[in-house]
This record gives structure tokens, sequence and C-alpha cells, in this order.
């Protein structure tokens, strides 16, 4: 048969070769020979002709519109592609080789497992993923390294969640040894002086960033006005440091001092360990107390008072945990500020401290519920047993219900400050974080307006008469 024919066949598959736009010769001849059956034109003859109108007149599907990629999503991208890759090395100009980095350039640091942290958390449900707590390594491994920055421990704190953008926060100590000490500043005549940087609410240093890789901004040091103010209002983040931050009453500062400020209320009622981790030491007997970990390095001579408990379960109760951080007290800082005697009697008072508690460091949890601390009690009420009782200040879940699985986790969690959690497994290892809108779980209640101001006395009308004439 003529189908059969070897030399048909190859001209057949010849004609059928396409092109780049799949077009073929046998396709286009198709088409012609189809347009001359179906118009029968007088003129079939100039097939040429009809085959160029053919070609010029078939539909072709244009090619789908292309999006513009959002600048500020690529510039994240660009950033967390540069956080996972190895840090770029200057090139030798003349041997064209990469420079060798000398030895101590880079900053020595302390910091937490974040990677062994994060099963911690996957365990029981809170927190960040183990992929964005792997980003979260590398950040700080790059904030910690940074010689300019001076850091002596990095810890991540946690995430705080806003309306347009989010704040991935670090803690830092920063290493001062060596520098000058820094001059505070001049506080107005009439206010609380803020505490000194290293020391009370400014014993550590934080360091922000909109998304993992992107430059981190440091925050200022806290101010017991920032402190107060905050204390009586409720706002969501925006996401921008340098937005106002509108509220009644009105807040001094913008959201950067904001952040700050409840940054401290968060983690001086939060950050907890197990009791009997940590113990007060002093080297001399009037000296300052510090939290140290007996047997680490240089505290080797400090007697150990903790002990692992057998039942894991322990763990779930508020008593076997204390808190690590110095409470914020009502004026907005750690240690009191009493106005000096020799004050200047021409400038504006420093009203009197309120008379306040001070449950001292390392107070343990069992007693947050009904405590008078501003940042630590409990301020939501609800039924139990019948009566109307105080939300307990913390509960507790573990990693499994089932009895006797190995290597389970327990988590405390903060019902004051919600999304603020702990978490612990034997050995002993334990970490803190936070992951919320930075609000604490109380009522809003609005502040009365100010008291009515004393109306001005009545001043004498100026008299039109003119003056008597002198005789």
């Amino acid at each position: 048969m003529a189908s059969e024919d070897p030399k048909l066949q190859e001209a057949i598959a010849f004609l059928q070769k396409t092109n780049l736009n799949g077009e073929s010769v046998y396709e286009q001849l198709a088409k012609v020979v189809g347009k001359v059956l179906d118009e029968k034109p007088e003129d079939a003859v100039d097939l040429l002709e009809t085959s160029v109108i053919a070609k010029k007149t078939a539909f072709k599907p244009a090619d789908p519109p292309l999006m513009a990629a959002d600048p500020k999503n690529v510039a994240t991208a660009v950033a967390l592609k540069e956080l996972y890759c190895a840090p770029k090395r200057e090139i030798d100009p003349e041997s064209g080789e990469p420079i060798e980095p000398e030895e101590g350039l880079l900053n020595n640091f302390k910091s937490e497992d974040i990677v062994g942290d994060a099963t911690m958390y996957q365990a029981v449900g809170l927190g960040l993923s183990l992929s964005e707590m792997y980003g979260v390594m590398l950040a700080v491994k790059r904030l910690g390294e940074d010689p300019k920055r001076k850091c002596g421990t990095v810890r991540f704190f946690g995430k705080v969640l806003g309306t347009n953008g989010d704040y991935y926060v670090f803690e830092t100590a920063i290493n001062r040894e060596g520098d000058e000490p820094e001059a505070p500043p001049e506080t107005p005549a009439g206010e609380i002086p803020p505490e000194p940087a290293g020391e009370g609410s400014n014993e550590y240093t934080y360091f922000v960033c909109s998304h993992l890789g992107g430059a981190f901004v440091r925050l200022p040091d806290v101010t017991p006005k920032a402190v107060v103010a905050a204390r009586k209002i409720k706002k969501y983040f925006t996401g921008d440091l340098d937005a106002p931050v509108w509220s009644y009453p009105s807040f001094p500062g913008n959201e950067a001092m904001y952040l700050r400020a409840q940054i401290g209320r968060i983690a001086s009622a939060t950050v907890v360990c197990p009791a009997g981790y940590l113990v007060e030491h002093s080297e001399t007997e009037d000296g300052p107390k510090l939290l140290v970990e007996p047997g680490s390095e240089g505290f080797e001579e400090v007697e150990p008072k903790y002990e692992e408990k057998e039942d894991l379960q322990e763990m779930r109760e508020p008593v076997n945990w204390t808190h690590r951080y110095r409470y914020l007290k009502k004026q907005g800082r750690v240690e009191t500020y009493e106005p000096p005697e020799d004050a200047d009697p021409d400038a504006a008072p420093v009203e009197p401290p309120e008379p306040d508690v001070d449950p001292g460091l390392l107070s343990t949890l069992d007693g947050d519920t009904e405590s008078e601390c501003v940042d630590w009690g409990s301020c939501v009420m609800e039924e139990i047993d019948g009566s109307a009782q105080k939300q307990p200040a913390w509960t507790s879940c573990t990693s499994s219900n089932v009895v006797g699985v190995k290597n389970q986790t327990v988590a405390i969690k903060s019902m004051v400050w919600p999304g603020a959690f702990a978490v612990y497994q034997p050995g002993p290892k334990f970490s803190n974080c936070y992951v919320g809108y930075g609000i604490k779980n109380a009522p809003y209640v609005p502040a009365p307006p100010p008291a009515v101001m004393t109306e001005a006395e009545e001043i004498p009308k100026e008299s039109d008469a003119l003056p008597p004439k002198a005789e």
C-alpha cells in the first residue's frame, strides 16, 4: 500500500517537524487545504497567498501578564538567603583568592541550644516551627559574632506579633569591660530617673529585627515613665518602630519605647527556672547578689541546691518554679528611687513612691495568682467550684499523657501574659520563650479624666476714667 511506502513516511515525518513556536509545514498545509475546501475561491491555485493569510490569521494565545513582585517580599527573601549562606569573604586583588578571616576578629559569646529548645517547643505544641527556629539560630549567631555589638550572651526572647509586621526579639548582655560608663540621660525635673545601663530594669539590652536575616535594631533603655504609661493602655503593635503610639493616657515615646516597656514587663513576670537551679551568690558580704549556676565556670565552690524530681509530673506544679528576674515595681524601676534630701527646692518635686511589695529574687510561682505585684498577679475572674475566683496565673501541660513515656517534656504557660511559656526536660534542660501580641490578660479600665482645675481669680478691670488733674 501507498501508506507503507518508506519514502512517503519519511516525507510526512519531515513535514511534521515543528519549529520553536510549535508549528509545522504539515499542519500549515492542512489548514490551507481546509481553507480552500471551506471557502472554495475562484482562484484557488494561489496557494502561497492563501498559506500566508492562514498563517497570519491563526490564533495565538497571548502570554499571561507577569505580576510585579513586591519589593518588600523580594528584600525579605534575599536577606533570608544570605542568612543561610556562608558569609562573603573579601577577595585579595593580587591573588584573586578569598582572604581568610583573622583569628579573634569575631566576638565570643554564649547562647542557649536554640535548635534543641525548638524540639521541646514542638513536643508540647508551643513556640515556632523547627525551620523558623533554625533561622533564629543563624540570626543569634550573626548578632553574637558581631564585634561591634560586644554581646557577652544572646538569648532568643521570642516573637512579638503585630498588625502589619512582627518583631523577633533578642536579649543580650553587653560586655562593658574596659569601656567608659555611659553617661545617664538627663531627666527633666520632677521625673524619676531611669536605671543605668546594665543594672536593674536595664540589665539586658534588646535587639529586634522585622524578619530573619534583616538588620538588627537596638531598642532604647526603658524609663520608669514609659513603664508606668504602658501599664495604663492596651495597644497592638504595628511593626513600625518609628510609629507614634496614639492612646489615652498619652504614651511618652514611639513604638520602639512602647515595645521596650512591654518586653521589660513580660520578662519580669514570665522568665522562670526550676526551683533550686540558680542560687544567690555574693563575692563579699556587702557586695551585690548575683544569680549563678552552682558548679559552672567560676562558681565551682558554690554549693548546689537543685535536686531533680523523680516524678516529672511534679514539674507541673508552680511551686517547683521560681522567677529569674527582679520585680518591676509600680515606680517603673527595680530599685526604688528616693529623691535626695538636698534636692533643689525650686525644682518640681518628685512624687514619693507608692507602697509596694518586693518578692525578691527566686520567688516561687505558686503565689503569683494572688500576688500584689502589678505584672505578676492575675486580674481575670472565673467561676471555680460555684464561686468567683481569680484565674490561675499559670497552667501546665505535658507532651504525652501516657505513663512511662521516656523523654517527656513539661510546659508551664502564663495566663497573665498569653504567649509566655517555659519548657522542661530531665537533665535538667529548660527554656523560656514568648510568642504573642505583647498585651496583658486583664480587663481594660479606662483612665479617669484628670481633676478639674481651679478657676483663676477674677482680675480687676482697668478703669477708663482719666486720672485727676493736679491742682
